[in-house]
């Protein structure tokens, strides 16, 4: 296989696995139980929304804006060179949807063979995962350093050598990470593993919400 079409199909993939996740995260279906799956953490309460239905709203106990920042501060150098990146990340637009806000890849220093994306989502609730789980082929919910997040995934991370995951910083605020593995080592390494070490790294940089 050519390294270099390899990487570059790899890296559409990538990107392909973030926007169909947002995607469906966007639609809207019936609400789901709010049980304590996967060691979940955050309280949930019910507000009243239009009409006779309701919706539940995951409370946050530290809540973090990482949208206030630039989408390359969101993982500092020393954690980018911990996960066996390049110190510095690259700004990229969405091609798929440009509407998206933008986001930052790092690439290991062996030209990218390995990625790690993040980006910060100002209006996009962890609810939305939770209310449409059934669309989605890969799902898991669970807890980083005791923020709520979830892997969405259309496929086993395992198979497609493909992980995103999404971290409720705030009420209403989520940041995806989106980490891939080089072909050789699909189905021997897990990338959620780098995506959520990805999030736990950066989370002690992120500004406290105001």
């Amino acid at each position: 296989m050519d390294s270099v079409s390899s990487t570059m199909r790899r890296g559409a993939a990538v990107l392909t696995a973030l926007v169909l996740s947002l995607m469906l995260a966007a639609c809207s279906s019936d609400a789901v139980d709010e049980g304590d799956e996967g060691g979940a953490s955050g309280s949930t309460r019910t507000s009243e929304v239009t009409g006779s239905q309701s919706q539940t709203e995951v409370e946050i106990a530290n809540p973090k804006d990482a949208a206030a920042l630039e989408p390359c501060e969101l993982l500092p150098a020393q954690a980018a060179k911990s996960l066996g990146m390049k110190t510095r990340g690259e700004r990229k637009p969405n091609d798929i949807n440009p509407s998206l806000p933008d986001a930052c890849d790092w690439e290991t220093p062996d030209g990218g063979a390995e990625k790690i994306s993040l980006t910060a989502f100002g209006e996009r609730s962890i609810q939305s995962y939770y209310d449409n789980k059934s669309q989605y082929g890969h799902f898991e919910k669970l807890s980083i350093s005791n923020y709520p997040a979830v892997v969405a995934m259309d496929s086993s991370p395992m198979e497609t050598g493909i992980c995103s995951v999404f971290l409720a910083s705030k009420q209403g605020e989520v940041v995806g990470s989106v980490a891939n593995v080089t072909y050789d080592r699909v189905g021997k390494v897990d990338p959620c593993s780098t995506a959520k070490k990805a999030l736990k790294l950066s989370l002690p940089s992120w500004p406290a919400a105001k």
